[in-house]
């Protein structure tokens, strides 16, 4: 029995159902249990040899060829939902600036201001790890 990355028992939370074919066309629905139903199926074909190969290191890190894929899928959905909350992150304070500046609560400086804001502050950081 696997488990998901929150400790639950797959069997409790999801159910895993893998079909491979004759030509290597691997399979994948995943159905949810817990008050809603969601099936998703990835298909994608390799050749017999890297499906063979793929299953013999699978095997030897105690997991099955479906276990890697599924957990690759979850790697790279992850992986995505940073990209978003950052992206959306991002947004807000860029907005939030914007915000602040079109209501005077902040004075826009100039490049060349803050190089030279910038400069001062590096230096005094430089003096004060000469002493």
């Amino acid at each position: 029995m696997c488990s998901l990355s929150r400790g639950a028992p797959a069997t409790e939370f999801m159910r895993l159902l893998v079909a491979v074919n004759s030509i290597g066309v691997l399979t994948f629905v995943r159905t949810f249990n817990k008050g809603f139903t969601m099936d998703t199926r990835i298909q994608f074909r390799v050749d017999e040899e890297t499906k063979r190969l793929a299953q013999i290191m699978a095997k030897s890190q105690g997991r099955t060829l479906s276990d890697a894929c599924r957990e690759l899928t979850e790697e790279l959905a992850e992986q995505q939902r940073k990209i978003i909350n950052h992206d959306q992150w991002l947004t807000e304070e860029v907005n939030a600036a914007f915000s602040k500046l079109e209501s005077g609560q902040s004075k826009f400086v100039s490049h060349e201001e803050a190089n030279l804001d910038m400069e001062a502050r590096k230096m005094k950081i430089r003096n004060k790890a000469k002493k």
